[in-house]
């Protein structure tokens, strides 16, 4: 630099203008990418969660257009027949609130629990699991339909059944003390076990 007396060489170099030109357009440029940036990603935010719970209430009210139970009234469009409509509060006062202690087996598509209706009928409530998936209520309808069409001497006859927006029972009469697979198979079950 000039007049410093350890330079050599006489270099002589001189110091740079500032410079003049704008640099708030510059940042005012960058705040607008960022923010437009930012306001994308929240409108893509919020019409994704829109769009989440307009298919979730389609999917709601798909439901409920098929089977209707919610406050204990029954749904006038299905009808299976001579089957019975049960109430979902008169099958949870049979079975002593799905107790527990009544239960009868299980499988893969619930549990099966004693019960005894108010006149004294003792009878078996199957309470389904998995009905949700996709199908789920048109496959039990359809299910349903079947059984109670279905009359063989080997088979169980439904007695009727109760479908809620949270629950589908089917209600069958009470075998005592021995299982189905005793009654297709006789005594001869018992002793060999196959």
């Amino acid at each position: 630099f000039t007049g410093n007396h350890l330079n050599c060489g006489g270099l002589n170099l001189h110091l740079c203008e500032s410079y003049s030109g704008d640099s708030g357009g510059s940042h005012k440029s960058k705040i607008g990418i960022i923010v437009g940036v930012v306001g994308g990603f929240v409108i893509l935010f919020l019409l994704g969660g829109l769009l989440f719970f307009v298919c979730k209430g389609r999917r709601k009210g798909y439901r409920r257009e098929i089977f209707v139970d919610v406050a204990g009234e029954v749904d006038r469009r299905i009808a299976f027949g001579q089957l019975k409509r049960f109430a979902w509060r008169e099958l949870q006062l049979a079975t002593g609130n799905f107790s527990e202690e009544n239960i009868l087996g299980q499988g893969g598509f619930g549990k099966v629990y004693k019960g005894v209706l108010a006149d004294n009928t003792k009878v078996a409530v199957k309470r389904l699991t998995d009905f949700e998936s996709p199908g789920g209520d048109a496959a039990f309808q359809r299910e349903v339909e079947m059984i109670s069409v279905a009359v063989h001497r080997n088979l169980l006859r439904l007695i009727g059944f109760c479908t809620t927006t949270t629950e589908r029972l089917l209600v069958y009469p009470f075998m005592q003390n021995l299982s189905v697979a005793y009654r297709l198979r006789g005594i001869s079950y018992l002793c060999t076990g196959f």
